[in-house]
């Protein structure tokens, strides 16, 4: 693996003024390099995080949901043979194996009413 802080940095502003980290002082720009390395590292990792959660938000209200939702209490979203999709309070385990869904996800949805992702497993 590369090592993320030897890489250049390069920034545009506002105004499309390019800054390039590498330029810097050694003395005083390796610290300053390190820090925005890390919170740029970070905020991409946020940014995932972010688009994970609005592509599993965007299914869930896209399918299926013939109940209301308690806050904080586990539902289980699946897809039927026909591709529909559709959430159940019903675990994994207590479906009969003759009926032909397949489990997608656990689910609890917060206080913003934003559906969290709990297991993805079986």
């Amino acid at each position: 693996m590369s090592n993320e802080l030897d890489k250049i940095i390069k920034i545009d502003d506002i105004e499309g003024k390019v800054y390039e980290l590498d330029n810097w002082k050694p003395e005083q720009g390796n610290q300053v390099k390190k820090y925005f390395n890390e919170k740029i590292l970070e905020l991409k990792r946020d940014y995932n995080k972010l688009v994970d959660d609005f592509k599993w938000n965007k299914i869930i209200f896209e399918s299926e949901i013939t109940f209301v939702p308690v806050i904080g209490k586990t539902y289980y979203l699946y897809k039927k043979e026909n591709g529909k999709k559709f959430m159940s309070l019903i675990e994994p385990s207590s479906w009969s194996k003759s009926i032909k869904i397949k489990f997608i996800g656990s689910f609890m949805q917060d206080s913003r009413q934003k559906w969290n992702l709990i297991d993805t497993k079986t």
